[in-house]
């Protein structure tokens, strides 16, 4: 039998990029469960290994658990396929665990964060002046996601930097398993 209660991590150290040494967020506070560690250790049980890509981290936003990936890097080197390779199998995995966990019945929402781009752009400075009221800017999805929403109640690829001064951050729940 898991223990899920071990996977809880805070965000810093689950965003951390190990071949960099640095985490896209650096909030020691707000914990979350390491999906990616969860799914290792799951796989390792039962599929011999051989994994799942799935999502870094869950955490609990506004009644809504939210599935995120960390890329820290510029937004023009992500991999779009493999961001959708771990969209699809995130939730195919979580869909035999959420009953198991006591999740069901909340929406699940799909987040990418990645760094901000060198290049400033008109669209970059538009995404900080809503960021600073507090608001997400609903702009086009990124990373070819949009078939996804069919398992999603919402999905949002955003800067590190929107996520931190946006309300899913700010209304972040404690974790609790």
């Amino acid at each position: 039998m898991i223990d899920y209660s071990s996977f809880l991590s805070t965000l810093r150290e689950t965003s951390l990029d190990r071949s960099k040494g640095e985490s896209l967020l650096m909030d020691e506070r707000r914990r979350v469960v390491n999906y990616d560690a969860m799914v290792d250790e799951i796989c390792s049980l039962y599929r011999s290994g051989d994994n799942y890509s799935s999502s870094d981290c869950i955490a609990l936003s506004q009644g809504s658990l939210l599935f995120i990936e960390f890329k820290n890097q510029k937004l023009s080197r992500i991999d779009s396929d493999r961001i959708r390779k771990k969209a699809f199998d995130t939730i195919c995995l979580f869909t035999f665990l959420e009953d198991r966990m006591g999740w069901q019945k909340r929406d699940k929402k799909y987040v990418v964060l990645y760094d901000e781009d060198d290049i400033p752009s008109w669209s970059a400075y538009r995404s900080r002046l809503y960021s600073f009221g507090g608001k997400m800017e609903r702009v086009g999805l990124k990373f070819g996601l949009e078939k996804y929403r069919a398992f999603y109640s919402d999905i949002l690829t955003l800067s590190a930097e929107d996520f931190f001064n946006s309300e899913l951050y700010r209304d972040m729940e404690e974790i609790v398993l």
